[in-house]
């Protein structure tokens, strides 16, 4: 990168910056980016975004082309992120603090000058091919070829998919999708995908009928009962449970396909036991739920 972007990029004011780096991460993960899209998500005209296209255009030569036929832009041949880093764990940060908060201004240096630490997730390599031909998938309604290593297999095998949503699952990150294998609607972990290749066929059904998907139902949490009274109303405060027919209930709405994760995530598919303080009111929940590996 030369010295002339480098001082343009440190002269920009931060909205613009946050605007540039989305364009170019989204072209880069979905394969199309287009002005209505950035225009809507930071609520300026579409002739403000223009200039921010052909500044980054300007700047940055051959990274973004213009597709006429779609009226957007996509990578250029010899795209390079030039403001991101183009990881996966770039993307996928931004996307779950984004999900958390459903807020744009995320800020890039939050936590600075407060001494914090955190539990260190899994870190998990991710294949940036592999990200980007599921990205691109989920945001241009195509199919994608997998060499998938199942946990119920000894051996990877060829999967068709044609994937509907990201899903974050408490500790990993999961893709949604139609599976031709199972011909049904099931998850596979991102980490487990070997390598991917978009395929053209169209999927066979509509993801409106990923009933496990659309269904939502109530999971029913509460402090565990071998703590006394005001032992249960300190675990309420610390999450969040309300009284209902005079007991404490911290009540989740879940989509159904997701229940199996939230319950492992918290334990709640093991025995009551002190030692961790909230359980399931409905003790046979677990049992409705099948878990295991696409």
């Amino acid at each position: 990168m030369s010295i002339y972007n480098l001082n343009m990029i440190g002269k920009l004011n931060y909205a613009q910056r946050q605007r540039l780096q989305f364009i170019e991460s989204v072209a880069y993960w979905e394969g199309l980016v287009g002005r209505p899209r950035v225009s809507d998500v930071f609520n300026v005209s579409e002739n403000h975004i223009t200039r921010d296209f052909t500044l980054y255009r300007k700047t940055f030569p051959g990274n973004l082309d213009y597709d006429v036929s779609v009226r957007a832009y996509r990578p250029g041949k010899g795209f390079r992120p030039r403001i991101g880093s183009g990881s996966p764990e770039e993307y996928l940060s931004l996307l779950r603090a984004y999900l958390e908060t459903r807020s744009v201004a995320v800020l890039p240096s939050i936590g600075h000058g407060v001494g914090a630490v955190c539990l260190p997730p899994p870190t998990a390599p991710l294949d940036k091919s592999v990200l980007r031909e599921i990205t691109r998938a989920l945001h241009q309604k195509h199919g994608v070829k997998i060499h998938y290593q199942s946990l119920t297999s000894s051996e990877a095998a060829v999967r068709e998919i044609w994937p509907h949503a990201l899903v974050f699952a408490g500790v990993r990150w999961h893709v949604r999708a139609f599976d031709t294998k199972r011909e049904s609607f099931t998850d596979f972990v991102l980490p487990r995908m070997l390598s991917a290749a978009a395929i053209d066929t169209p999927c066979p059904v509509s993801a409106e009928t990923d009933h496990d998907w659309k269904e939502t139902i109530d999971v029913d949490v509460t402090p565990v009962s071998m703590l006394n009274a005001d032992q249960q109303a300190v675990i309420a405060k610390e999450y969040g449970m309300a009284l209902i027919d005079g007991k404490w209930i911290w009540r989740v709405p879940l989509k159904r396909c997701l229940v199996p994760y939230f319950l492992k995530w918290l334990r709640l598919d093991l025995p009551e036991n002190k030692s961790y303080p909230v359980m399931l009111v409905d003790a046979e929940l677990p049992r409705m739920f099948r878990f295991g590996d696409a």
